[in-house]
């Protein structure tokens, strides 16, 4: 009888979780924002984190650039 117990808060638990996160992901995708808005928004993001354009950093502001644009459902 416990081991049913345990099945069944289990399967409410593992449900929950997934409801939330789905909650949570159409929260942050409640409307597609245009490719260039997406971009300056990103580039505001870069700019704010201070990543800097040298040659030698320029890598790292691609890949943090790209991971952001594709957020918004872009990709690079």
């Amino acid at each position: 009888m416990t081991k049913n117990v345990l099945a069944v808060l289990t399967a409410i638990l593992v449900a929950a979780v997934f409801t939330v996160a789905d909650n949570a992901s159409a929260a942050t995708k409640k409307k597609k924002v245009s490719f260039e808005q997406a971009w300056k928004l990103c580039k505001a993001e870069l700019d704010r984190d201070k990543i800097p354009t040298t040659t030698g950093q320029s890598n790292e502001r691609y890949i943090r650039g790209g991971a952001c644009m594709k957020r918004y459902g872009y990709e690079l």
